[in-house]
Order: C-alpha cells, then structure tokens, then sequence
C-alpha cells in the first residue's frame, strides 16, 4: 500500500486556473494531475545532465534587466559568423 502525504505550494493563480480547468475537463484529480507532473519532472532531471537543465525561469537585478532590454530594443548587427550561419541554414532548408 501507498502512503501518501499532504504538501503544500505557493502557484500562481493561472497554473491553478490551467489546473482546475483540466481537471473538469479530464475528470482527473488535481492531486493526481499534480503527482504525474512532479514525478514526470524529476524523470527528466535525473536523465538530462545537469549542465544541460535550463531552469525555468531567471532572476536577475535592475541593471542586468535594463541591458536586456537595451539588447532587445537595440539589436547589434549579426556578425560575419553568424550571417554565414544563417545563410547555410537557409540554403539547406
């Protein structure tokens, strides 16, 4: 037999929208819902190299995010590289 214990977590009110509205429309129980994904996502890390789990979602400081969004509205020129990069890829596909 299974033991089973209560945990608890802090989500955001949209993944528990997305959760209540799969749940009425599979007929699962959330608790269920909830198990599979954790269980699905340690799966995956145990059998992805940690240097190649990309966490999902970033922190980062005031500074850091305004030289961010000076990248994004400032583009720099593509390099030699990576024009030549993009062309191959064109040329192929």
């Amino acid at each position: 037999m299974i033991d089973y214990v209560q945990i608890s977590a802090q989500i955001s009110e949209a993944t528990r929208d997305r959760l209540d509205l799969y749940a009425r429309e599979t007929g699962m129980k959330k608790s269920r819902l909830v198990e599979d994904a954790i269980l699905a996502h340690l799966d995956t890390l145990d059998a992805v190299p940690s240097e190649y789990v990309v966490p999902a979602s970033l922190i980062v400081d005031a500074a850091t995010w305004d030289a961010v969004l000076a990248d994004i509205e400032r583009p720099a020129e593509p390099t030699p590289a990576l024009r030549e990069l993009m062309q191959r890829s064109r040329d192929a596909g």
